[in-house]
């Protein structure tokens, strides 16, 4: 059998998408005298080469030389899926047996010569220290950090992305919408979920980060999710769905009453929407990071209750593999920051409050244009109170 005989891989974007991408990183390389780089994290190999497998739970490496197409390092599981992407023309396998660092030390030393500068992608969380120590141990070459380039270049979507984004976001509001018509009675939070994650996937979208579903006093409690509990009458019900189409990832929270809110609840929600209010209309090009987190914090200062939206106002959003939705690592709006706000930043707003008897929260996800903001997730954005 032939690798031909094998499916191709998808990728999200024509070839010239990824020579350019390969091009922008070699001459970076040659402007910083670099030798070589190591890409280990997922969504930087994916904006690469379009390579995307399950797979990188375990080690994956990409090889980038000042000259020819990339080289990826890899079990030997994950081969087929790298060949039959035209964008990684060579793949060395690690066999389950071998020690994953000495391998690529191996190819580092077959491919670059002992004097050559290396830059590893230190700032990923799938290089651990002991594997980057072990790797400087193992090579001659002065290694250094590296990093920047992707992560700008990812800022900023083409039109190509935004349009993925804007299915996305389709995606995440059909499984919000599937999940607010599971609230009846005697139904569990595992029902909403099972709903959300069937209405997301029916919609179109690929897997992505475990979505946000909660009920009760838990809701004021941030980052937990569904645990088998029972709605109740006059529960409030958190939920967040997300969903990405080809990778790229749109998020959408609303919440709800299981029956009649009460007027604390509608106040305390009024305020968080008109805080996202407040945050949408502030997010255009020129302005900073910096104002626009002061335009949505400005709502709960006002209204006393400040202390409990302890948070970013929104972060990056784009590429991700599960546990990560977010780009968030290196574009958020943030108390006091000066980014420069463009036109093609993406952001998942989600202004919230984190309260002893109960949370509240509402998002959505919006991209930057040139006259100001587009909401990319379309639902009425309000307390939604269910007749239960």
């Amino acid at each position: 059998m032939t690798q031909g005989d094998y499916a191709r891989m998808e990728t999200a974007f024509a070839r010239d998408y990824y020579v350019r991408n390969l091009a922008l990183l070699q001459a970076d390389m040659a402007e910083r005298g670099l030798g070589a780089l190591l890409i280990f994290d997922p969504e930087s190999i994916y904006w690469l080469t379009g390579y995307r497998s399950i797979g990188y739970f375990t080690f994956q490496c990409v090889l980038v030389l000042r000259e020819g197409g990339p080289v990826m390092i890899s079990r030997r599981v994950n081969q087929q899926v790298a060949l039959c992407n035209e964008n990684i023309p060579i793949f060395v396998a690690i066999e389950d047996t071998d020690d994953a660092i000495t391998i690529l030390a191996g190819v580092v030393r077959e491919r670059v010569a002992p004097s050559a500068a290396i830059g590893a992608e230190t700032g990923s969380t799938y290089l651990t220290v002991q594997a980057w120590k072990t790797l400087k141990n193992a090579l001659p070459n002065p290694m250094q950090d590296w990093g920047g380039v992707i992560e700008r270049a990812r800022t900023i979507k083409n039109a190509t992305q935004l349009g993925y984004m804007r299915e996305a976001a389709r995606c995440a509001v059909a499984g919000l919408d599937a999940a607010v018509k599971a609230i009846v009675p005697g139904a569990s939070e595992n029902d909403l979920a099972a709903a959300m994650l069937h209405g997301a996937t029916a919609a179109g979208s690929e897997y992505t980060r475990v979505p946000l579903v909660v009920t009760g006093q838990a809701t004021g409690v941030c980052f937990t999710t569904w645990q088998r509990r029972p709605v109740k009458r006059g529960d409030v019900v958190f939920l967040e769905a997300a969903s990405n189409v080809n990778r790229y990832h749109a998020m959408i929270a609303r919440c709800c009453i299981a029956g009649e809110a009460t007027a604390e609840q509608k106040r305390l929600a009024g305020i968080v929407i008109e805080s996202l209010d407040r945050a949408i209309e502030a997010l255009k090009p020129g302005t900073t990071s910096g104002v626009v987190d002061a335009a949505c914090r400005a709502v709960f200062e006002k209204a006393g209750i400040a202390t409990y939206f302890d948070h970013r106002t929104a972060y990056a959003i784009g590429i991700g593999f599960p546990p990560n939705w977010a780009e968030g690592r290196f574009l958020s709006l943030r108390p006091d920051d000066p980014t420069v706000i463009e036109p093609g930043m993406t952001f998942h707003i989600v202004p919230s409050v984190f309260m002893p008897e109960f949370g509240f929260c509402f998002s959505e996800s919006v991209a930057v244009t040139d006259a100001g903001c587009e909401v990319l997730t379309d639902y009425p954005r309000e307390l939604i109170e269910v007749a239960f």
